[in-house]
């Protein structure tokens, strides 16, 4: 597999840092073309951005809204911890016996978090609904409130055209388990029901 600027590993389980894959994100809060800022990294304008934590009061919540647009009044109640999650469009490389999808996923977490990580799995459509294309594969858990990781799992080229798209999911001790945020767009490729084993 050709990794395009992106030292990903063929097989979904090896994330690596999204630096190469974004351009560096600065604290101002101007927009360039096609990109907004969004707790201080750049976000292209329309991305489904997942918020959710935990109050003072103890309460869960969580919402979510499009980079670009205003967002949602938060719980009524302080935060105690949250995190912001979002996921990248997928797009699709190569041909035929080397080709793959690739996307990113980012977390950002603030408040009394202690850890966070994420997972993120790609689905496929089927009769039944969608399916996992491949196993969850996640980060460790870590004390740093941002966390960036590209993605790239193969395609089994010929094995049926089906509908394919990333979800993702964060965590964070002392709130649990987030929402499943999926990607935006999806594509229709002849890549079968299942991943190919590495």
């Amino acid at each position: 597999m050709a990794a395009v600027g992106l030292a990903v590993a063929t097989v979904l389980g090896l994330g690596t840092s999204a630096s190469a894959v974004a351009p560096a994100a600065s604290d101002n809060s101007t927009s360039s073309a096609g990109h907004v800022m969004v707790d201080g990294h750049r976000v292209v304008t329309g991305t489904t951005i997942g918020e959710w934590g935990k109050t003072t009061k103890g309460e869960r919540y969580s919402f979510t809204y499009k980079a670009g647009e205003t967002k949602p009044s938060g719980p009524a109640a302080p935060a105690a911890a949250s995190c912001s999650l979002y996921i990248s469009d997928v797009s699709f490389h190569g041909a035929g016996a080397s080709s793959y999808f690739q996307w990113e996923t980012s977390q950002t977490c603030s408040g009394s978090f202690g850890a966070q990580k994420l997972q993120t799995q790609m689905w496929r459509s089927s009769w039944s609904g969608p399916r996992g294309y491949n196993n969850w594969h996640g980060t460790g858990l870590t004390s740093n409130q941002f966390i960036d990781f590209g993605w790239s799992t193969d395609c089994h080229d010929g094995g049926g055209t089906y509908t394919y798209y990333p979800v993702m999911q964060g965590y964070a001790s002392g709130i649990g388990w987030g929402p499943k945020t999926r990607s935006n767009n999806d594509l229709r490729e002849g890549c079968g029901t299942r991943a190919p084993n590495p």
